[in-house]
């Protein structure tokens, strides 16, 4: 039977890897990892944006100079809706999921990232 292996190239792969290996895999680990699930991404979506503005903001004025500020706004809007600090583009579940439905958006996630880093055989 062959050893799976895995591998990773960057820091984001790097950290996903070590969060995938280190996760505790017991009953209630994973129901109380199930229960930090987004149900409301849209309660946190302004102020995500609002903090991703303030840090970028200052980047993209370096890169793009002589914008008006509702450009740079536009800009940073744009970015940040491919941005994985956005909430909509995490892990959620519907505000009425039961236990079962989070563990398996849960266990859906983690098998997503783990078939990412699994190295291919040759």
């Amino acid at each position: 039977e062959p050893i799976e292996s895995f591998s990773a190239t960057g820091l984001d792969n790097a950290l996903d890897l070590l969060s995938l290996v280190t996760a505790k895999t017991d009953k209630a680990s994973v129901g109380q990892e199930a229960a930090k699930l987004e149900a409301h991404p849209e309660r946190r979506f302004k102020a995500a944006f609002e903090a991703y503005q303030e840090r970028e903001l200052p980047n993209i004025r370096k890169d793009h100079p002589g914008l008006r500020l509702q450009q740079y706004k536009d800009l940073l809007f744009k970015q940040f809706q491919k941005s994985p600090e956005n909430p909509f583009n995490q892990t959620l579940v519907s505000y009425d999921a039961t236990k079962e439905e989070k563990v398996t958006a849960l266990k859906a996630e983690r098998a997503k990232v783990e078939e990412r880093l699994r190295e291919k055989a040759p």
